[in-house]
């Protein structure tokens, strides 16, 4: 996967779960009356879990990398034994 596609799935994952919790938050708010709590509450639910799942995603990607050979560096050469 190439990095403007990791970023960008990243991105969606962070404000999807704002969005969610927005939704949810507004939502409770306007059935109880309580306009803020409920909203900033759900927000901020939203952005531990959207941060979760960035770091997931960012985890399964690197682990993908290493198993692959991409995420090691490349040897080097030991130019003290004269060969």
């Amino acid at each position: 996967m190439r990095h403007a596609d990791t970023a960008w799935r990243m991105v969606i994952e962070l404000v999807s779960g704002l969005g969610i919790g927005f939704a949810i938050g507004f939502g409770l708010d306007s059935v109880f009356g309580t306009m803020p709590i409920f909203l900033v509450l759900f927000l901020l639910l939203g952005l531990a879990a959207g941060i979760k799942v960035m770091l997931r995603t960012a985890e399964e990607l690197q682990r993908k990398a290493a198993e692959d050979g991409q995420g090691d560096l490349p040897q080097a050469r030991d130019d003290t034994r004269g060969d």
